[in-house]
């Protein structure tokens, strides 16, 4: 078992984020105490779920003995939390953040902490759901975690919080400030506003549209599904990193402009050439994004619409001891059923599992 250089460990702010991040370290190196500081309702529930050992409501007196501190709050309450952090943390406590904008974060903390004890941080494994009852230890499983560190910050130190990190699951990449946040407001905060302006322009503007929403199924609810996020913690991204989310809505202004005009000239040979080169870029992003170390080998079923059909499915490859490792409801038809999306570990499983499916009687798609 690999040591554990921090042997007490604060997190300020334990909901979604800050709760998986305990939950994580207790299964990981169960012998390490977690102090947690929030809200006491949330603590209460903090401590239900075994994420943290202690409660504390005062930022001061919760980092007093800490190791490692991890802001797992707000952009704002980042900010506002980083010269209460300073004057309490001991000498040598290694501080963090999870926050989705670093730029200014990692500025502001330079301030506080001049001996370059402030590594800034971004676990990229949020979902749409939020607070401590959506928490999971394996939340950062093979997830992408951005440390930005700057010129201030000792080597040693950066690279033991990634070796701890890589210990709880997360594969972690170092990119500076400046470059992450140019990054994740093209693929992380760009998104969200995407998301956002469909179900305004469908729900409110489209005037036909707006009256049929049920229709709205698919791929439309794939691609709005982050519009479910809390407004409240995007309040704090769109503002902290607004410039170059700027930048990142005016290339996409520039490209649905070009297919405006396109369509307005009838010229369907070049539209369907953006759809080629688009289908080959995103070919290109590694499937291990989801949280597996290689591709993997999938399948689609077809499950009619009656009591026990999923059990009877996952129970025959069970019987075989076959393991699905990925499974996704694609599309359902009430009174019909549904297409899975089974995903096995290699192409051999999945043919042996492709032969069992169909002796159960289930339809095999491509």
């Amino acid at each position: 078992m690999a040591t554990n250089p921090f042997k007490r460990i604060t997190i300020i702010g334990v909901g979604l984020i800050g709760g998986s991040l305990g939950l994580a370290i207790k299964k990981r190196f169960p012998s390490v105490r977690i102090v947690g500081v929030d809200r006491k309702g949330v603590l209460r529930s903090a401590l239900e779920r075994g994420a943290i050992d202690a409660a504390r409501t005062d930022i001061a007196r919760g980092v007093r003995d800490a190791d490692l501190v991890i802001l797992a709050t707000p952009l704002s309450v980042i900010l506002k939390s980083l010269p209460i952090l300073a004057r309490h943390c001991k000498p040598g406590t290694v501080v963090s953040d999870v926050g989705s904008v670093k730029l200014e974060v990692v500025h502001r903390a330079a301030k506080y902490f001049p001996h370059g004890n402030f590594v800034g941080g971004h676990p990229m494994a949020g979902v749409e759901l939020s607070g401590i009852e959506a928490a999971h230890p394996l939340l950062f499983e093979n997830a992408i975690y951005v440390l930005a560190p700057t010129q201030s910050n000792p080597r040693a130190l950066v690279r033991r919080l990634g070796n701890f990190l890589g210990e709880l699951g997360a594969r972690v990449v170092l990119l500076d400030p400046q470059t992450h946040d140019a990054v994740a407001s093209a693929v992380s905060h760009l998104p969200q506003l995407i998301a956002v302006a469909l179900i305004h322009v469908a729900g409110r503007r489209h005037r036909i549209a707006r009256k049929h929403l049920r229709l709205a199924a698919g791929g439309f609810r794939d691609l709005t599904r982050v519009a479910s996020s809390r407004p409240e913690i995007w309040k704090d991204i769109l503002s902290g990193n607004r410039e170059e989310i700027r930048r990142s809505l005016r290339l996409l202004i520039r490209e649905l402009d070009l297919y405006s005009r396109l369509l307005k000239v009838n010229s369907s040979p070049r539209l369907i050439s953006q759809f080629t080169q688009a289908r080959r870029m995103r070919s290109r992003i590694p499937k291990t994004m989801k949280g597996f170390l290689h591709p993997l080998a999938e399948m689609y079923v077809f499950v009619k619409d009656k009591p026990g059909m999923l059990a009877r499915m996952a129970a025959a490859l069970a019987k075989e001891k076959i393991n699905i490792k990925d499974i996704e409801l694609m599309k359902v038809r009430e009174g019909s059923g549904g297409t899975f999306r089974l995903a096995f570990e290699s192409t051999q499983i999945l043919r042996h599992a492709e032969r069992i499916l169909k002796r159960a009687g289930f339809e095999i798609g491509v």
